[in-house]
């Protein structure tokens, strides 16, 4: 379980203090498929970023798995997040110079250096995601549903529990978005792998079986699809 207590994270923007998040209580259960929506600045990217450990709070608590992560340095929290999380972008984020296998097997070589397990891992994923031929290319010979695809098998490559995705459809048309959240529904039900989005695309919310709406930081409702 994800077990978030009382979270409040602020921002300085010049002589503004900008409430983020304010007093969010939430608790996730493992194998969830959720959706995080609200209008832009409503903080639901911030709120993906804290579950994330890429941000720390202001105050409350956030527990993964009965590990306080609210409570760790950042060298820890990097540590956690390398180790236990994955993440998929709305802009991909491959590394341009290498190859959809070499992007693939450098997330698994961070947390592991036995090299047949890492080929291994890295080819059977691409395979899964359905780009068993286009392992060699590098992301600017594939097209973005393509890539976004290589960003997804580098996410589950290290077999994470909870992925956590950023706006992943925001950069795709309706078909080829339709097709990405398709693939992570059936990752999501065949591993159980926990789903968490940021989002305000109406397809990602349609599609989440919990969909928790947030205005200027606060939860302003939450409920199953």
């Amino acid at each position: 379980m994800i077990k978030i207590s009382n979270v409040s994270k602020s921002y300085t923007s010049g002589l503004t203090v900008v409430k983020a998040i304010n007093n969010v209580s939430l608790d996730i259960e493992m194998g969830q498929f959720i959706s995080i929506a609200g209008p832009s600045g409503s903080g639901k990217s911030t709120l993906l970023n804290l579950i994330g450990c890429i941000d720390s709070v202001d105050s409350g608590n956030i527990e993964i798995e009965k590990v306080d992560v609210s409570s760790l340095d950042e060298k820890q929290r990097t540590t956690f997040r390398r180790n236990h999380l994955g993440f998929i972008f709305q802009t991909y984020n491959l590394i341009p110079v290498l190859t959809a296998y070499e992007n693939v097997s450098f997330a698994l070589s961070l947390i592991s250096d036995d090299q047949n397990q890492i080929k291994e891992q890295s080819y059977q994923i691409l395979k899964e995601v359905g780009l068993e031929n286009l392992e060699s290319r590098f992301p600017n010979q594939l097209s973005g549903g393509e890539q976004q695809r290589v960003a997804i098998a580098r996410a589950l490559v290290k077999n994470p529990k909870i992925i956590l995705a950023d706006e992943p459809t925001a950069n795709l048309d309706s078909k080829t978005g339709k097709g990405i959240l398709e693939l992570m529904k059936k990752i999501n039900q065949k591993y159980k792998t926990t789903f968490i989005f940021s989002t305000h695309d109406n397809m990602v919310m349609e599609q989440a079986e919990r969909l928790v709406m947030l205005h200027d930081g606060m939860v302003v409702s939450d409920e199953k699809n």
